[in-house]
Parts: structure tokens; sequence; C-alpha cells
């Protein structure tokens, strides 16, 4: 139990440095006390992991508000050329609009920030743009993918979820 307070700690230390430099203000790493969640990999790298610098050819995430993300990544992309070509493939619905949460959401996916650990969006993230983006996708001929069931994130535990300045926008279900 130690050890799980001292990552979290770690964690959300490096969140308050994130959003005191201003480079991620727009992430809330929401925080419970649950040791073990339903969602892929666990708590844990189920591979050996690295950070790599997010390229600026990375169209989805280049501006997501950190410079790091780990590789592989949590949808188990193992190369840089394998993310980008799966992720290019949802700019155009990031250009949408469908929901403010899109990019935080994908690109917690997609490009995660750097950390010991995994941090999984948070489920009701996962939700709100699955219900604001899918009518999207539908008209174009698509659905919401397997990969990204939103039961399977996280909904007790560290997760990332994402807040409007005014954090009214989007916040947690009660």
């Amino acid at each position: 139990m130690g050890r799980v307070r001292g990552a979290l700690r770690a964690l959300l230390s490096l969140a308050a440095g994130l959003l005191a430099c201003g480079g991620a203000s727009e992430y809330d790493y929401v925080s419970y006390q649950s040791d073990l969640g339903p969602y892929p990999g666990g708590r844990f790298y189920t591979k050996p992991h690295q950070c790599v610098a997010i390229p600026a050819d990375l169209r989805l995430c280049h501006s997501v508000g950190y410079d790091k993300m780990v590789l592989p990544n949590l949808l188990d992309h193992e190369t840089m050329a394998e993310v980008k070509h799966q992720a290019s493939s949802w700019v155009p619905l990031l250009n949408k609009n469908c929901h403010m949460g899109t990019q935080v959401f994908l690109c917690s996916l997609f490009a995660p920030v750097c950390l010991d650990r995994p941090v999984y969006p948070c489920r009701w993230l996962c939700e709100a743009v699955r219900d604001s983006c899918e009518p999207v996708m539908q008209f174009f001929g698509f659905f919401w993918p397997e990969m990204l069931k939103c039961d399977q994130f996280p909904q007790d535990d560290v997760c990332i979820a994402m807040t409007t300045p005014n954090a009214t926008e989007v916040s947690r279900p009660k």
C-alpha cells in the first residue's frame, strides 16, 4: 500500500508540476484508491517501455500539452510509424469538434504521457467523447471501435480526465 501511495504521490506531483508550468493545464489527473482495474495492462506496463519525443508530424497529438510519450503506447503500438499511421485516421474526427475532450481522450491512448505507470483515460471521459462523436462517425459510415470500448477504462482509480478553465463543461458524474 505504501508503494501505491508513493506512486500516486509522484503522479500527482508530476501533474501539479505540469499544471504549474502551464504545459498541461487542460488535464486533470483524477485519483481514487483502488489497487486493481479491469482496463488493459492494469497498473503496470506489460512490455518494456521508453519515453520518446512526440514528433511534430503526429498531428493528432502534437499540441496536446506535453512533449514526451511512452512507446509502446496504451494501444500496444510499438513503433512511432505505427502510432502515426493509426492516429492519422482520427485527425478528421478531431477536426469535427464533436467533443472538447476528444484530443485528450485519444492522445491519452495514442501518445500517453511518459510516467512510470500507465494512466488510462477515465471511463466517463470515454463515454462523453463516444456519446458526442459516435453520431458524427456513423454519419460517415464508421462505428466506435472495440479497442476504445469505454467499460475497459477505470472509473475508480487514477485516470486522465479533462476539465475546462471554469470546470463546468466537463465534470465527473456523481
